[in-house]
């Protein structure tokens, strides 16, 4: 990843998370389930989804979009998926079982009994963002914890394992920002729009 233009403050990214989410939570229920709808097919049609076998998904929240057809249809396809499990400043990755989740202490839900993977054996990561720019850039919710555990990849020339693919609406895209020395670029990125890849991630 290349230096952009644009640096931002901490403070000026904390204005800008807060904008977003108020923006993606204002969007008209009839609107967001058909972007939902639109979005997940992208996925569904993604070579990169159908040739993985373990994939990173998260459960919506905040007015993240819904990726319940991707979950269903990983079912059908016979494929392992795995969601973030919280504890303190760690995030690791767990089963999704048929039941029993529970809210963590943001009210996420989360598997009760987590089997953890290793993060490394996932093949595809279906990242939650706040923000984006066109360069793969990736604003979250400010905690670290998807750079924290992905830090292993910002050592990568290229994309093996897994793919980082944001997930998020067209609205949430912001103008090019200087990443921080601990951000972890995203692979690509899928919209209501499409699927973007970025310059310099493998197929």
């Amino acid at each position: 990843m290349t230096a952009r233009a644009g640096s931002t403050t901490s403070r000026q990214r904390a204005v800008i998370r807060r904008e977003l989410r108020e923006r993606r939570r204002a969007l008209p229920p009839e609107a967001r389930r058909a972007a939902d709808r639109t979005l997940c097919r992208h996925i569904l049609s993604l070579a990169a989804f159908r040739a993985a076998r373990r994939i990173g998904i998260f459960v919506a929240f905040d007015g993240e979009p819904d990726l319940s057809p991707v979950v269903v249809a990983a079912a059908r396809r016979g494929k392992r998926l795995f969601v973030p499990v919280l504890r303190g400043l760690d995030m690791t990755f767990a089963a999704l079982p048929a039941e029993g989740l529970v809210r963590n202490f943001f009210g996420i839900f989360e598997p009760r009994h987590p089997r953890r993977i290793d993060v490394r054996a996932l093949d595809l990561v279906l990242t939650p963002l706040v923000a984006f720019d066109a360069q793969g850039g990736r604003l979250g919710v400010g905690r670290g914890y998807y750079d924290r555990r992905f830090a292993f990849l910002r050592l990568r020339r290229a994309w093996f394992r897994p793919k980082l693919l944001g997930v998020a609406y067209s609205l949430q895209e912001i103008p090019p920002f200087v990443l921080e020395p601990w951000d972890v670029p995203l692979w690509g990125v899928v919209t209501e729009e499409g699927v973007r890849r970025f310059a310099g991630t493998r197929p």
